[in-house]
C-alpha cells in the first residue's frame, strides 16, 4: 500500500494532440476545448501586430519542441485551458486565416501568407503535435486551484476570482459577471480617471456579499477569506432560475438601500478627511443596513449614519483594521460591534 498522501497528488494523463485536432475541438459546437480569455490573462501576442504570433508559427515549422499545455476536465468531459492560452489561440487564429505571417527570419518565403496560402506547409502544421496534460475531473477542486496559481506565477498571475471563474462556471458565475457591471461595483474605490479593474475584482466583490449574507454567523468560515469564497462558489455554482432571481434581487436591493441611507458616504469611513470606499465597510454595511426594510431604513437614516460614525471612531473597531484585516476573529468582532450599534439606532436607544 502506498504511503503517499491522498488528495495531494494530481490525477492526470498526457496526450499528444495534432494542431488540426486542437482547432477542431476549439471550434466544435459546443466547444470540446474551451479557450476563455475572460478568466486567463488576455491574449497578448497581437499587441504590437502579428510578429510574435508569426514567429511562434515559424518555430512550429522549424519543429522546435513546444512547452506542454494544461487542461482541466469538467463534469461533461470537456477541457478548459489552464495553461497554454496564448499558444492555442495563436494556432486557432492562424488556422482560421485571421492574420498573415510577418517578421519571419527563417521561412522568409512565407512572409505575408495566411494559413490557406501555405501549400504543403499546411499539412506540416496540421500534423504538428503539442503535449497536453489533462487534469481529470476527479481531482479535488482545491488542487486544481493550486495548479492554476502555480502555472501562472511565471507570467501574469491569475487572481483568486479568475481561478474561480475558470473552475466553477455556471449560473452563479454568470450572475457575478452581470452584477459586477453595476456602476457602483465596477468603479468601486476608483477615481474618475482610473481605468476599471480587469482581474475580476468586481465579480469577487459581488461574491463577498452573497457569501457573507448567507452565512452571517460565519460557520463555514474556517481558514481564510479565500477558502470561504472558494467554498461558497463551489457549493452554489448551479443556481435554479428561482434562486438566481432571488440573488439578483437581494443584491440590487441591498445596494440601493445602502445608497439611500449613506448617500455620498456609502462604504467609506465618514470620520476621515480623505474618504475612499473600502471593502471592510462594504462587507459590513451591505449585509446589515442593506437588508433592512427600506421604509425602516429611510425613517432611521440619520440615526444609522450617526451609529456608523460612532463605530468608525471606536478604538476597538480600529484595532480590527490592523494586522489580519480579513481573519475570522477580526471580522466577527467588527460585525458584533456594528450589529449592537445598528440595533440601538433602529430601536431608538
Amino acid at each position: 500500500m502506498s504511503d503517499l498522501p491522498e488528495n495531494k497528488m494530481l490525477s492526470l494523463y498526457p496526450i499528444d494532440y495534432p494542431f488540426e485536432t486542437l482547432v477542431n475541438r476549439i471550434n466544435s459546437n459546443p466547444a470540446k476545448l474551451k479557450l476563455d480569455p475572460d478568466f486567463q490573462r488576455k491574449y497578448k501576442w497581437d499587441k504590437d501586430g502579428w510578429v510574435r504570433s508569426s514567429r511562434f508559427i515559424e518555430s512550429c515549422l522549424m519543429r522546435i519542441p513546444l512547452p506542454s499545455c494544461y487542461f482541466a476536465e469538467d463534469e461533461e468531459g470537456r477541457h478548459m485551458v489552464i495553461d497554454g492560452l496564448q499558444r492555442l489561440t495563436t494556432i486557432n487564429r492562424f488556422f482560421n486565416d485571421e492574420f498573415s505571417l510577418e517578421g519571419l527570419t527563417i521561412f522568409k518565403e512565407l512572409e505575408g501568407k495566411k494559413f490557406s496560402e501555405l501549400g504543403l506547409f499546411q499539412t506540416e502544421l496540421e500534423t504538428t503535435t503539442i503535449r497536453c496534460i489533462v487534469l481529470r475531473k476527479d481531482n479535488p477542486k482545491s488542487l486544481i486551484r493550486e495548479i492554476f496559481s502555480r502555472l501562472n506565477q511565471g507570467a501574469v498571475a491569475l487572481s483568486d476570482q479568475e481561478i474561480r471563474h475558470a473552475i466553477y462556471p455556471g449560473e452563479l458565475d454568470t450572475l457575478l459577471t452581470e452584477l459586477s457591471q453595476t456602476p457602483d461595483i465596477a468603479r468601486f474605490g476608483l477615481a474618475e480617471t482610473t481605468e476599471p479593474k480587469s482581474n475580476l475584482e468586481p465579480e469577487e466583490q459581488v461574491l463577498r456579499y452573497f457569501a457573507f449574507s448567507d452565512d452571517k454567523s460565519l460557520d463555514s468560515f474556517e481558514n481564510n477569506l479565500k477558502s470561504f469564497l472558494d467554498n461558497y462558489m463551489e457549493a452554489n455554482k448551479s443556481l435554479s432560475d428561482e434562486a438566481l432571481e432571488e440573488h439578483r434581487s437581494r443584491f440590487d436591493s441591498a445596494l440601493s438601500t445602502c445608497n439611500e441611507v449613506f448617500g455620498d458616504d456609502v462604504f467609506v469611513n465618514p470620520t476621515v478627511d480623505r474618504r475612499r470606499k473600502g471593502l471592510v465597510h462594504y462587507d459590513l454595511v451591505m449585509t446589515t443596513v442593506g437588508e433592512l426594510d427600506i421604509e425602516l431604513a429611510r425613517a432611521k437614516k440619520d440615526e444609522i449614519k450617526q451609529a456608523y460614525v460612532a463605530l468608525c471612531e471606536s478604538a476597538s473597531f480600529q484595532r480590527t483594521l490592523s494586522g489580519g484585516l480579513h481573519n475570522k476573529g477580526a471580522i466577527v468582532r467588527r460585525r458584533a460591534e456594528w450589529n449592537g450599534l445598528l440595533q440601538g439606532a433602529v430601536d431608538g436607544v
